[in-house]
């Protein structure tokens, strides 16, 4: 009797049988298998920013200034709103960025910017959606720090905001009231890239 013979016969079998059941897998869970390869991952290079301007060829990330004069009387103030752009300075996708706005006014003097769920008519200062108040400066020369999600998410991209002043009291007429706005973006505001893959 070949007693080698018989175990090798043998132990190739059960090799074979167990690269059966090692590679028939149900489409079910080969399609869980395929899944897990799939992840999510930070982007590994690129940059990321955003800028307040009405000039595209001031310099990325520099602040942007507002000047509103009062063109009413003391007792009834008229300051004209102001429309400015924000752009996505960077390579990379954003989801959000933060905003200081700095008023130089006195306390009778506050600052709002607006968004457009539309467009804004700009002639005629109206939205064709709904106007959603975005940032609040309080009367007074107090810096104020936010964080938004209005912002210009994909890179290159921009939005339209617009800065009016909130008057609570008299301002003497024929003087300027400023708001510097700063925008600002770090990494964890960059949005993740999906790869499918090792």
């Amino acid at each position: 009797m070949n007693v080698h013979s018989y175990v090798g016969r043998a132990g190739a079998a059960a090799a074979a049988a167990a690269l059966l059941v090692c590679t028939s897998f149900t489409p079910a869970e080969a399609a869980v298998t395929a899944r897990a390869t799939s992840v999510s991952r930070a982007a590994g290079s690129g940059t990321w920013g955003a800028a307040a301007t009405t000039d595209p060829a001031a310099p990325p990330g520099s602040p942007l200034t507002l000047a509103f004069t009062n063109n009413g009387n003391p007792a009834h103030p008229s300051f004209t709103p102001q429309y400015f752009t924000v752009r996505n300075t960077g390579t990379l996708a954003i989801t959000s960025g933060t905003y200081t706005l700095t008023p130089a006014a006195p306390d009778t003097v506050g600052f709002v910017v607006e968004s457009c769920s539309g467009t804004w008519n700009e002639t005629a200062d109206t939205c064709t959606g709904t106007i959603t108040t975005t940032l609040t400066a309080p009367s007074g020369s107090t810096p104020t720090t936010t964080t938004s999600p209005t912002i210009p998410t994909a890179s290159g991209t921009t939005i339209r905001l617009r800065a009016t002043v909130n008057a609570n009291g008299n301002i003497p007429n024929n003087t300027t009231q400023t708001l510097t706005i700063a925008v600002t973006v770090n990494r964890t505001q960059v949005r993740t890239a999906t790869t499918t893959g090792g």
